[in-house]
């Protein structure tokens, strides 16, 4: 079969990528990761696969309806967002009358309400929610739609039937999918993805899927996609093999981004001891909970390990209780001086916008992001995910309508404006201008675009949720 893979057109710098979709304020792009997975295990079955991966690349609706004509797929493997998903499904249906193709709606925004998602299409007539790879193939290869697990389907009648959940997939199934990388080394321009705080150009793998904390009650993934606290992992000779193939073939990658919800410590420690013995030389970055231990953290850096992703959220205790985080402010303040004297950099993510939020409690969230200065900041303004507890806690106490999330102490508009004052405050400082000075290449030069784009969107331009 001829399978087309879609990110489709959207928003000038829309990424749905990432853990939450948004119209980036940097132009970050992460790959398609699981798009990728699935690709790679495709043509591991014998399949001709396309990846269209529109947002990265630019792309116009009536380019990317060029591409699909001159390809005339059989299959459309569509990986819908959150903002765009009405958008995904007309287009689809689009490409669907131009081609013939049969579409399937993949990935965890499409998990969140499979039945409302897949009862807004006229025409498509497939979703499978979790992971996708095994279903996909098993559908296009003509499987009994009934008999296949993750798989929601419109019938003749019109009617949705949904298949039970079919079991996450083990080390072994894991080991079996071939290497992202390679996949991507022969179906995307590297170049066209970027983040500001990953070396570049870069490389995004998983060694693993699922968190095994699992229990914030905010996250999307752990709640659609790899549900509640677990991590099923690749073994750590498959992963060795791939890092030597990123050397080895594609040694323009600077860094290489591993996208596990969480690297925990027990993985981190087995994974940089492997490094360190494999002889491999490359620069890695991965999510890590602020808890790890300054011996952990110094053999991460002795292994090559340049950036800690950080879900810090808040600094305030109180929050970080009521969403299920499991860490303190205490414990955040040592791992953070504990990273810092390894030598390991750290991008901070925090929000803004959790339950029961107030000026008080956000301020002190940047005025903490400010002191421990990590090497890069974000700082979020709260999605409520249909699905998740904090969804669910917002909308019953009439904080969020659908649309906008307000709280009794903090309307919408201050909201997005203490996000706002949190970027100004953190980079438009004299510690980030020292930083700026004494490496003017990564900091100034390298970032001019995301500057370029940054600088409105942090004084005058409205967000978009």
């Amino acid at each position: 079969m001829k399978v087309l893979l879609l990110s489709a057109p959207y928003l000038k710098n829309y990424m749905r990528n990432a853990r939450c979709d948004f119209v980036s304020l940097s132009g970050s792009q992460w790959y398609p990761l699981l798009l990728g997975y699935c690709g790679a295990w495709l043509e591991k079955c014998g399949h001709e696969v396309r990846l269209i991966d529109a947002p990265a690349y630019g792309l116009s609706f009536s380019e990317t309806e060029a591409i699909v004509r001159d390809f005339m797929p059989d299959w459309i493997v569509l990986y819908s967002g959150r903002l765009s998903e009405d958008s995904d499904i007309e287009f689809a249906e689009r490409l669907k009358a131009i081609s013939g193709a049969e579409i399937v709606i993949v990935g965890p925004y499409a998990s969140i309400d499979p039945m409302l998602t897949l009862s807004k299409a006229k025409t498509v007539k497939y979703l499978i929610t979790g992971e996708f790879e095994l279903p996909v193939a098993e559908l296009i290869e003509g499987k009994d739609p009934k008999g296949i697990a993750n798989l929601f389907c419109r019938d003749s009648s019109s009617e949705i039937f949904r298949n039970p959940e079919r079991p996450y997939l083990c080390t072994a199934q894991l080991d079996k999918v071939p290497f992202v990388s390679e996949f991507f080394k022969r179906h995307l321009n590297i170049y066209k993805y970027r983040t500001p705080s990953e070396p570049y150009p870069f490389m995004d793998i998983l060694t693993g899927r699922g968190c095994e904390w699992g229990r914030c009650t905010y996250c999307l993934w752990v709640n659609t996609y790899i549900k509640g606290p677990v991590y099923n992992t690749r073994s750590i000779s498959n992963v060795i093999d791939e890092l030597r193939f990123i050397v080895r073939e594609m040694p323009e990658v600077k860094s290489v981004m591993i996208q596990d919800d969480t690297l925990t410590e027990e993985r981190a420690r087995e994974l940089s001891s492997a490094i360190l013995a494999s002889g491999i030389r490359l620069n890695w970055s991965c999510y890590a909970r602020a808890n790890m231990t300054y011996e952990t953290l110094k053999l991460m850096k002795e292994a090559g390990c340049l950036n800690l992703h950080v879900g810090f959220e808040s600094a305030d205790n109180t929050i970080l209780r009521s969403i299920k985080k499991g860490i303190t402010v205490q414990q955040m303040t040592q791992f953070t001086e504990d990273a810092k004297r390894a030598g390991l950099r750290i991008h901070g993510d925090f929000a803004i916008g959790f339950p029961d939020e107030t000026i008080e409690s956000a301020q002190k969230t940047i005025d903490w992001a400010c002191k421990m200065r990590p090497h890069t900041a974000q700082f979020q303004l709260m999605i409520p995910f249909k699905g998740t507890p904090f969804y669910d806690e917002v909308v019953s106490k009439g904080y969020f309508d659908g649309a906008r999330l307000s709280y009794p102490a903090l309307s919408h508009e201050q909201l997005e404006e203490v996000s706002k004052r949190a970027y100004r405050r953190f980079y438009i400082s004299l510690p980030y201008l020292m930083e700026v000075l004494r490496n003017p290449k990564e900091l100034l030069f390298s970032k001019l675009k995301t500057y370029r784009e940054a600088i409105p969107a942090v004084f005058w331009r409205r967000y978009i949720r």
